[in-house]
């Protein structure tokens, strides 16, 4: 007869003896995890003891013969270190699980985004679970060896599908929710699934403005002048006159919104015509003060010589001295 007493208390020691090494092995994860392309967030955790005592309890005890004690607690706990790699889009998570097979054996798979895309009336926690170890051999990190065989549980998440996750967590604590509740959240998470789908849409439609930009360049596409400008507009126009330049996309963002507060009908031909007729006087500003001026700051010096009343404030007093 099972002496469950006894199992968990050499389940305990068991723990308390390995817990360093664990502790280890989770770091080394964390390591290797974030050296693979498109993830963008690694986290890590190691069950504590009486989480892992509770879920055997939970799960496992009465699948067990009474007539039975050849088992150990810490064969059934397949999570006991588990770690969760963020990216931004649906589509990086197969690319991911792609790229980790560099390090890792895959034993186990459970795709809760399959499943839910399987139904025609549920939504709710997405992500791809996966049961890995590492590989036998990895010639650039010879401290895996010491880990041979040790399981670990993989979440691959996108940002999306880990904030409903932790929402979703939260709420179900509570109990006996009423059925009301219930429908309400089932929409909620339904929004979720529709925003992760949606940002995977404007990634596509970005890529695709981007693309008409580096085509436009490359065939000598002419200045359309009546267009408001926008950041892909911005791009079009300033890559023009500083073709090695790397505009991040943040900032060109910023910039192209100050603009447009100043003077919200500004157009791609305005922008044009700035550089064309006064980016000569940019760059003699700079041979001047005898200090390299970065991109930015000459198209402020052609703005303001394009209208000086309009754009003065996009110039420190000191500039506009210079420019005067």
């Amino acid at each position: 007869m099972i002496n469950i007493e006894e199992k968990t208390s050499e389940f305990i020691h068991w723990y308390d003896k390995k817990l360093l090494h664990h502790t280890e092995y989770l770091a080394l994860l964390c390591k290797l995890l974030e050296t693979i392309p498109r993830v963008e967030l690694v986290s890590g955790r190691i069950k504590t003891s009486d989480e892992c005592i509770s879920k055997f309890n939970r799960k496992y005890l009465s699948e067990i013969s009474s007539f039975t004690s050849d088992f150990y607690i810490s064969d059934f706990i397949s999570d006991l270190i588990g770690v969760r790699a963020i990216c931004f889009y649906t589509e990086d998570i197969q690319y991911i699980r792609r790229e980790l097979r560099k390090f890792f054996d895959e034993k186990e798979i459970t795709d809760k985004s399959g499943k839910l895309e399987k139904t025609e009336d549920k939504f709710g926690y997405r992500s791809l679970h996966l049961q890995l170890s590492l590989k036998n051999r990895l010639k650039t990190y010879p401290e895996a060896a010491k880990f041979k065989n040790i399981r670990f549980e993989l979440q691959i998440r996108t940002v999306i599908q880990d904030a409903w996750s932790v929402l979703d967590h939260k709420i179900k604590y509570k109990k006996s929710i009423p059925q009301k509740l219930k429908r309400r959240i089932n929409r909620l998470s339904a929004l979720f699934e529709i925003a992760d789908d949606e940002f995977l849409s404007v990634k596509a439609e970005i890529e695709k403005e981007e693309k008409k930009i580096d085509n436009r360049i490359k065939k000598g596409g002419k200045i359309e002048s009546h267009k408001p400008l926008d950041v892909f507009r911005f791009l079009f126009v300033a890559l023009k006159y500083f073709p090695n330049y790397n505009f991040i996309e943040f900032k060109v963002d910023e910039f192209v919104q100050e603009i447009l507060l100043l003077k919200s009908n500004f157009t791609e031909g305005e922008l044009n015509e700035a550089l064309k007729n006064h980016l000569p006087f940019a760059n003699n500003i700079e041979l001047k003060i005898k200090q390299k001026l970065n991109p930015y700051s000459k198209i402020r010096y052609c703005l303001f010589k394009l209208n000086n009343t309009g754009f003065n404030s996009l110039l420190t007093e000191y500039q506009k001295s210079l420019a005067t």
